[in-house]
């Protein structure tokens, strides 16, 4: 009976013959309950400190679970082992050329699915590393990219599924948007597009920290990408307001200050919260300092009037890292153009340069605001 593993292997390594009896416990010729022990014990193992020699050195232990969850329909243990072996890099590329992902988007994509939550969790872990980042990028199930359907149920939650919430597929958006297929296929223009539109909203889920995090992630990984700014601060998207209104205050701003600034962010009403996350807080600054790339966008956002959001932000904000950040951002968007690069992201920003921050902060501290010309695009 498989249940006596779990003591041996507590007490001592698995004899070769012990491994092959329980390896065969889980293959699907065995008996449904039988297995359903025998995958009980192996994810008792992969908790273990143990486990990651062991699966190692016994790999068709990995093959076995990844069957099981391709094969079966409840599947609880399997994924939760499999959630378990992919924190090790070799292992989670070892279960990825399984053809897992196939099957994992299939079942997130079911409203039947018992485990929804826990396939979203196992796919977060896998897409952590950029091949299988890229691989769920290129899947598609029929005619659609499967990231797109992805984001279709994560945007329906509720809607879509009575089994889970479905709040960790946004850490999947934000894993494939580390790669830059991943962050094309979110700014899919074509008639698949409407991606990035569908996730601005979450910036300000204040349900769930995972997709406020995770859609935060992922807008600051697509801001990385400056040949698509333009399109980011088009009314097709409107990027800039669903950025800064985490980031804005209760605070009254005077007519100079509001002048430019997008409607959504003038008179914000007195109880008007910020973003409670740091983290978050740092990422969406980050998403502005990739917008601050290039002239014509640096030009954009001194006329949307974001220095006087991050102003602000700074004399409110207690946390060292988000503020300097913060501080970041507004001594480019202060700064003489003629003392920019063309583009940042190729610029190997100086000691002297970097020296200039303390000027910025007391710029901040004293609440001033930088007298900025306004180059006018020409026709």
């Amino acid at each position: 009976h498989p249940c006596h593993f779990a003591s041996l292997f507590q007490s001592s390594p698995f004899m070769m013959a012990e491994v092959q009896e329980l390896l065969q416990f889980l293959s699907m010729d065995a008996r449904a309950d039988v297995r359903g022990t025998a995958l009980e014990v192996v994810l008792g193992i992969t908790a273990s400190k143990e486990s990651e020699g062991f699966f190692k050195q016994n790999r068709d232990f990995v093959d076995a679970i990844v069957t099981i969850v391709k094969e079966e329909t409840h599947v609880k243990d399997a994924i939760a082992a499999l959630i378990n072996l992919t924190t090790d890099d070799e292992l989670a590329l070892q279960i990825m050329y399984g053809g897992i992902l196939d099957n994992l988007a299939r079942r997130i994509l079911s409203p039947e699915e018992q485990y929804p939550d826990p396939c979203c969790m196992l796919l977060v872990n896998l897409t952590r590393h950029a091949e299988c980042a890229k691989q769920l990028t290129r899947l598609r199930i029929g005619e659609k990219p499967v990231i797109h359907s992805l984001v279709d149920v994560f945007c329906k939650s509720e809607a879509h599924t009575k089994h889970g919430n479905l709040h960790h597929l946004a850490n999947v958006i934000f894993n494939i948007t580390q790669i830059r297929e991943g962050r094309n296929a979110v700014m899919a223009r074509s008639s698949e597009g409407c991606v990035i539109q569908r996730l601005l909203p979450f910036t300000q889920y204040k349900e769930s920290i995972l997709r406020r995090g995770g859609v935060v992630g992922a807008l600051r990984n697509c801001c990385f990408e400056s040949k698509d700014h333009e399109w980011l601060l088009s009314p097709e998207v409107e990027l800039l307001p669903n950025v800064l209104l985490p980031l804005a205050g209760p605070e009254e701003l005077d007519d100079e200050d509001m002048d430019g600034m997008p409607d959504d962010l003038q008179f914000l009403p007195p109880d008007k919260e910020r973003e409670p996350d740091a983290d978050i807080r740092k990422m969406l600054l980050e998403a502005l300092l990739h917008l601050c790339a290039t002239r014509p966008i640096r030009e954009k956002l001194r006329q949307a009037k974001v220095y006087p959001i991050l102003r602000e932000l700074h004399k409110w904000e207690t946390e060292e890292d988000v503020q300097d950040t913060c501080e970041q951002v507004v001594q480019v968007l202060i700064q003489e153009e003629a003392d920019l690069a063309e583009n940042l992201h190729k610029l190997e920003v100086s000691e002297a340069v970097s020296e200039q921050l303390e000027d910025i902060k007391t710029t901040l501290a004293n609440g001033e605001g930088p007298e900025v010309e306004f180059v006018q695009t020409k026709d």
